[in-house]
């Protein structure tokens, strides 16, 4: 009877997904309690009210193949596209990194065949249809590894050791004491959302420039220049020592009060947005911005309005300004939507 049982186990133990199979204690103790699953049932189905071999024989068929007790482990996970929805966030962040890795060595190569003068290269579009087939050959083989291992049954955890789960759960714990947001996905705390340090020392560099543009302090090196182009700095100055206290601000608050940290990045678009006008009037006005030129009287470099020559220059030069300055208040937009998951607190 024991010869059975033991056999039954062995085969069950085989069979039983790899993620279970490296968590020795737990699969330890699923088959231990199997066992005693067995026996109790044993004695429950013989006419002595003790085990018999043909009463084992029949709770071992009661139990179920060992295939299908170790595929109820490998059901493991929330269905979603094939993949778990506990392996999607793992599935999706490798393919962002593989697809970084294919841009970055895109535009790596074009840039060297343009150096090189290899333009048929760096323009060829086999070139760029390689680089697709290679993120698509990659996203086929990712696709069809994360979808073996949903049907294990795997978890992100299964990949990590005992301490870093340990290291994990004392996180969620001090979490939870200090009252910070915890993931309603993930179950996890949410990483910091700022680097306080880093946006304070950020903030008072960007403070520093503003104030040295507000009060030019060269007079010998600014008096040279157009005194609208000058006005220009001060305003644009003014702006940028704004945005260089409210980044300070939000280094001061660190992770807390998200929606202060929301607030802020709404007057920060506005501070950004300003500035276009100041960009739009060198645009139009490209005759007021210095220019640099050598006078061969002094033997020194002095300071000239543009000349009609760089005026198409300088013009699109500017254009290429603005749709920058356009384009950066999109950040702030992400930052204010990504906060907005900083507001669920366990």
């Amino acid at each position: 009877m024991e010869a059975m049982v033991k056999k039954y186990l062995k085969n069950v133990k085989e069979k039983l997904p790899e993620w279970l199979k490296d968590k020795k204690k737990e699969a330890k103790d699923i088959l231990a309690e199997l066992e005693g699953h067995i026996w109790e049932k044993a004695e429950e189905l013989s006419d002595i009210n003790q085990p018999t071999e043909d009463s084992v024989r029949l709770a071992i068929a009661h139990m179920g193949t060992p295939e299908s007790i170790a595929r109820e482990y490998k059901r493991r996970g929330t269905p979603k596209y094939y993949i778990t929805e506990e392996l999607w966030p793992l599935y999706t962040k490798v393919l962002k990194i593989i697809l970084v890795v294919i841009i970055a060595i895109a535009i790596f190569s074009t840039v060297l065949n343009v150096m090189t003068g290899n333009l048929e290269e760096a323009l060829s579009f086999f070139g760029y249809f390689n680089y697709f087939m290679g993120f698509f050959s990659a996203f086929t083989i990712v696709s069809i590894i994360f979808v073996v291992l949903s049907m294990e049954g795997y978890f992100p955890e299964d990949f990590k050791s005992e301490r870093e789960l340990k290291k994990e759960a004392r996180r969620l714990e001090i979490a939870r004491e200090k009252g910070l947001p915890i993931s309603p996905r993930t179950g996890k705390p949410l990483k910091p959302f700022i680097s306080p340090i880093g946006e304070i020392i950020g903030g008072i560099i960007v403070v520093s420039i503003g104030i040295f543009l507000i009060t030019l302090p060269i007079p010998g090196l600014f008096n040279l220049m157009n005194p609208e182009f000058l006005l220009i700095l001060r305003i644009f100055g003014m702006f940028t020592l704004i945005e260089g206290v409210l980044d300070t601000t939000r280094g001061v608050i660190g992770n807390y009060q998200v929606k202060t940290h929301q607030v802020i990045h709404i007057i920060t678009i506005g501070v950004k947005l300003a500035v276009i006008p100041l960009a739009v009037i060198l645009w139009s006005r490209p005759d007021i911005i210095p220019f640099l030129n050598w006078d061969d009287s002094t033997n020194t470099l002095v300071y000239i309005g543009v000349s009609p020559e760089f005026y198409d220059f300088c013009r699109n030069l500017m254009a290429v300004v603005i749709v920058i300055m356009i384009v950066v208040p999109i950040e702030d937009i992400y930052k204010i939507i990504k906060l907005e998951k900083y507001k669920v607190k366990n």
